[in-house]
Protein backbone atom coordinates (compact mmCIF):
# COMPACT_ATOMS: atom_id res chain seq x y z
CA UNK A 1 0.00 0.00 0.00
CA UNK A 2 1.03 3.33 -0.62
CA UNK A 3 2.08 5.70 1.89
CA UNK A 4 -0.41 8.80 2.05
CA UNK A 5 1.84 12.15 0.96
CA UNK A 6 1.12 14.95 2.98
CA UNK A 7 0.98 18.86 0.90
CA UNK A 8 4.04 20.97 2.79
CA UNK A 9 4.20 23.33 -0.02
CA UNK A 10 4.21 24.52 -3.51
CA UNK A 11 7.58 25.68 -5.13
CA UNK A 12 8.24 27.29 -8.77
CA UNK A 13 11.79 26.22 -9.61
CA UNK A 14 13.45 28.73 -12.09
CA UNK A 15 12.30 26.28 -15.31
CA UNK A 16 8.94 27.41 -14.11
CA UNK A 17 7.01 24.11 -13.08
CA UNK A 18 5.59 23.74 -9.62
CA UNK A 19 6.21 21.27 -7.44
CA UNK A 20 4.80 20.19 -4.81
CA UNK A 21 6.86 19.25 -1.59
CA UNK A 22 4.97 16.39 0.55
CA UNK A 23 6.24 14.27 3.42
CA UNK A 24 5.11 10.88 4.69
CA UNK A 25 5.88 8.35 7.05
CA UNK A 26 7.92 4.98 6.70
CA UNK A 27 7.96 2.59 9.87
CA UNK A 28 10.25 4.88 12.22
CA UNK A 29 11.41 7.03 8.63
CA UNK A 30 10.29 10.67 8.20
CA UNK A 31 10.29 11.05 4.05
CA UNK A 32 10.49 14.28 2.06
CA UNK A 33 10.43 14.47 -1.72
CA UNK A 34 9.16 17.18 -4.89
CA UNK A 35 6.57 15.96 -6.97
CA UNK A 36 4.63 17.28 -10.13
CA UNK A 37 1.14 17.87 -10.56
CA UNK A 38 0.41 14.52 -11.36
CA UNK A 39 1.88 12.93 -8.20
CA UNK A 40 5.10 11.95 -10.17
CA UNK A 41 8.51 12.18 -7.88
CA UNK A 42 10.53 14.79 -9.37
CA UNK A 43 12.89 15.47 -6.67
CA UNK A 44 16.01 12.99 -7.78
CA UNK A 45 16.47 12.10 -3.84
CA UNK A 46 13.98 11.21 -1.16
CA UNK A 47 15.01 13.10 1.79
CA UNK A 48 14.63 11.34 5.36
CA UNK A 49 15.14 11.02 8.70
CA UNK A 50 14.82 8.03 10.84
CA UNK A 51 13.23 8.69 14.32
CA UNK A 52 11.84 6.54 17.11
CA UNK A 53 7.52 7.55 16.47
CA UNK A 54 6.60 6.22 19.72
CA UNK A 55 3.56 7.32 21.64
CA UNK A 56 5.56 9.73 23.43
CA UNK A 57 7.13 11.14 20.11
CA UNK A 58 6.55 15.18 20.71
CA UNK A 59 4.58 16.75 17.86
CA UNK A 60 6.62 19.55 17.63
CA UNK A 61 10.20 17.90 16.83
CA UNK A 62 8.03 16.11 14.52
CA UNK A 63 6.98 19.16 12.78
CA UNK A 64 10.59 20.53 12.97
CA UNK A 65 12.14 17.64 11.96
CA UNK A 66 9.96 17.62 8.77
CA UNK A 67 9.98 21.43 8.39
CA UNK A 68 13.75 20.77 7.97
CA UNK A 69 13.79 18.43 5.28
CA UNK A 70 11.26 20.36 3.54
CA UNK A 71 13.51 23.18 3.27
CA UNK A 72 16.43 21.21 1.88
CA UNK A 73 14.63 19.70 -0.96
CA UNK A 74 12.83 23.49 -1.49
CA UNK A 75 16.86 24.56 -1.54
CA UNK A 76 17.84 21.82 -3.21
CA UNK A 77 15.00 22.42 -6.21
CA UNK A 78 15.50 26.19 -6.10
CA UNK A 79 19.19 26.32 -6.05
CA UNK A 80 20.63 23.40 -8.38
CA UNK A 81 18.19 22.45 -10.19
CA UNK A 82 19.94 20.93 -12.94
CA UNK A 83 21.21 18.80 -10.15
CA UNK A 84 18.38 17.91 -8.13
CA UNK A 85 15.27 18.20 -10.36
CA UNK A 86 14.73 15.12 -12.55
CA UNK A 87 11.01 15.33 -14.69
Amino acid sequence: MMPHHVLSKTITPPKGQEVDIKYWAEDTKVCVAGFDKSGKRVSSAVYQAEVDIAEHFDVAFQQSLIGGLVAAVESDLLNNPQLHYRP
